[in-house]
């Protein structure tokens, strides 16, 4: 059976003309409700009532809440049955979400519809959406919500026929215009005269500073009302109070016995047995306590051999987790002190849990920025650390040695290369054994690879080095990278470039670009791509959709990119560890 109203009344109306005071009744199926007053003039108060109402006449089945409450007065509702989600102003993304969210119900609703209006729908109505936003001019005059604003304009114009009714507050009706013709019912709170013309084109008294008192239009005609009168002229109104009410058996008890006894509250869980699906937010950390208590079971998921989950992606909270047991290279972009260190850590941690046998190469440049992660992992796994100059004895296939060679770090890690995992170019070795390569006998005296069989072996590469236009650079990132990319999995090889830096030499930055099969940023990617374009695996992305689709960053936010797989995931990340 199809609803055709969800009428709330809301308060008493004083009409003189036909001399009586008749409920404020508001059909949520007929009209949006906009609610514009100065500060503690009870526009909070009205929506509170509101929520209080749809709670008591409502059922889990029949109606869905969701708040964005730019005022910060409705927090103590967040956990109320039927509210499906309630996001604040405190981070971008909410606000973003809140509004991909209330698009895909108002596509789903016109599917499912399929052209009917919500009353006309028989058999096949939808859950109705009630949209509340709490001080909307904040959410007009802030900039970086401009992107957001044609949407709310949408909603206003298409959703109430498809079953979502909007319902604002304001403190003035400045920068409303836009979205004042899509709502029929208007309640005006403690305003100065012109104010009422703005709002109802009509003159209206004044109620002085008198909380849940003032003037609203008439939108559904009172029962038994014989006389006549202009529905759409300002009336004084008084709203209810939301503090108490009668439970559906109308016994008089408190509001929140009623609602719990309906919607069946657990007093030791602090949860109630009935209640709408809910849309999660983020505690300012994500700590592996928080991780664990908000991930969510993703319907589809995909075998892997050495799972790692390194946080909860922002859509649905469930755990983005990349598999190191298939993955070859690994970079890690971002701003300093954004959270590289943390996800290097998370990788790391995720890696010696599971891992029978493991060794690490810490590949520093001096700066010293891997002794910590060295010293945390060398008791558990197979460590290596290249950092800094060092002198080495280099012996020779002839027996002889060449003593206190000083070399680079750079050279250091070609040189470990070369005699654990892959034959390197004995001229381009020559230069590190300080041997003349114009003479054949002489660089073909440079030792093989004396590779056995070796651990899963990742390699942290955290210098600059590497992505200077350098010869030593380029031939790491041109020629010795492909190679062992090609047989990482073969052999059980991991490469994470845990501060990719930028490559301004065009074909090396291609080379990198095109070998590495994972990133993670941790910045604003819109800003991120649109400032190094083309120069790194995120240079391709239409900068004017990223920003379209993703809100800027709050510290331990970035994104997950499966290159691969071509799928981008902004993500919360677990707290663990000291940040770089």
């Amino acid at each position: 059976m199809s609803r055709k109203k969800i009428v709330c009344t809301l308060g008493k109306f004083d009409i003189p003309i036909i001399q009586l005071q008749p409920d404020f009744n508001v059909d949520l199926l007929d009209s949006n409700v906009a609610v514009i007053g100065a500060s503690m003039s009870g526009k909070t108060t009205f929506l509170k009532t509101l929520i209080n109402i749809l709670h008591k006449r409502m059922n889990e089945k029949e109606e869905r809440i969701f708040i964005l409450d730019f005022g910060g007065a409705l927090s103590d509702y967040r956990d109320m049955p039927l509210v499906s989600a309630y996001f604040d102003n405190s981070n971008e993304e909410y606000v973003k979400r809140v509004f991909k969210i209330m698009d895909n119900i108002l596509k789903e609703n016109i599917k499912v519809l399929n052209g009917k209006n919500y009353r006309e729908a028989a058999d096949e109505q939808p859950i109705h959406t009630t949209f509340i936003i709490d001080n909307l001019n904040a959410f007009t005059e802030e900039s970086r919500y401009t992107a957001y604003q044609e949407k709310l304009a949408k909603l206003c114009r298409d959703g109430l026929s498809k079953g979502i009714t909007i319902v604002i507050t304001a403190g003035d009706t400045r920068g409303l215009n836009p979205y004042m013709a899509s709502f029929r019912q208007k309640i005006a709170f403690e305003l100065p005269a012109d104010k009422y013309v703005d709002i109802f084109n009509e003159k209206a008294g004044s109620v002085g500073n008198n909380p849940g008192h003032g003037f609203a239009n008439v939108t559904v005609k009172p029962e038994g009302i014989t006389g006549t009168f202009k529905m759409n002229l300002p009336y004084e109104v008084q709203c209810l109070k939301a503090q108490t009410a009668a439970d559906p058996d109308g016994r008089n008890v408190t509001f929140g016995q009623g609602i719990g006894e309906k919607y069946a509250f657990d007093s030791e869980t602090g949860e109630y047995g009935r209640h709408v699906r809910r849309y999660l937010t983020f505690p300012k950390e994500l700590t592996p306590e928080e991780y664990e208590r908000l991930a969510q079971k993703p319907d589809h998921e995909e075998e892997k051999l050495c799972p790692v989950s390194v946080g909860l992606d922002y859509v649905d909270f469930c755990p983005v987790t990349i598999d190191l047991a298939r993955t070859n290279t690994v970079a890690i972009y971002g701003k300093k002190e954004f959270g590289k260190t943390n996800l290097l850590t998370l990788l790391l941690d995720g890696l010696v849990k599971q891992a029978d046998e493991l060794r690490i190469v810490f590949f520093d440049d001096g700066r010293g920025q891997l002794k910590q992660l060295h010293s945390r992992y060398g008791s558990e796994c197979d460590c290596v650390m290249i950092n800094g100059f060092e002198k080495r004895d280099l012996a020779l296939k002839d027996g002889n040695i060449i003593k206190d060679r000083k070399l680079s770090p750079i050279q250091q890690f070609y040189l470990y290369l070369n005699e654990n995992y892959i034959e390197l170019d004995k001229r381009f070795l020559a230069g590190i054994y300080g041997v003349s390569d114009a003479l054949k006998k002489e660089y073909e005296n440079i030792p093989d690879c004396a590779a056995e069989e070796t651990p899963f072996t990742v390699f942290v590469i955290q210098s600059k080095l590497v992505y200077l236009n350098t010869p030593e650079g380029k031939r790491f990132i041109n020629s010795i990278l492909p190679q062992l990319a090609a047989v990482a999995e073969e052999r059980g090889l991991l490469f994470i470039f845990s501060d990719v830096q930028k490559i301004s030499d065009a074909e090396q930055n291609s080379f990198f670009n095109n070998n590495i099969s994972y990133a993670f940023l941790l910045d604003n990617i819109a800003e991120f791509a649109g400032e190094r374009g083309q120069k790194t695996v995120f240079g391709n992305m239409d900068v004017k959709t990223l920003k379209e689709d993703y809100a800027k960053c709050e510290v331990g936010d970035g994104y997950s990119y499966d290159i691969e797989a071509d799928r981008l995931v902004k993500l919360k990340f677990i707290k663990h560890g000291k940040d770089d």
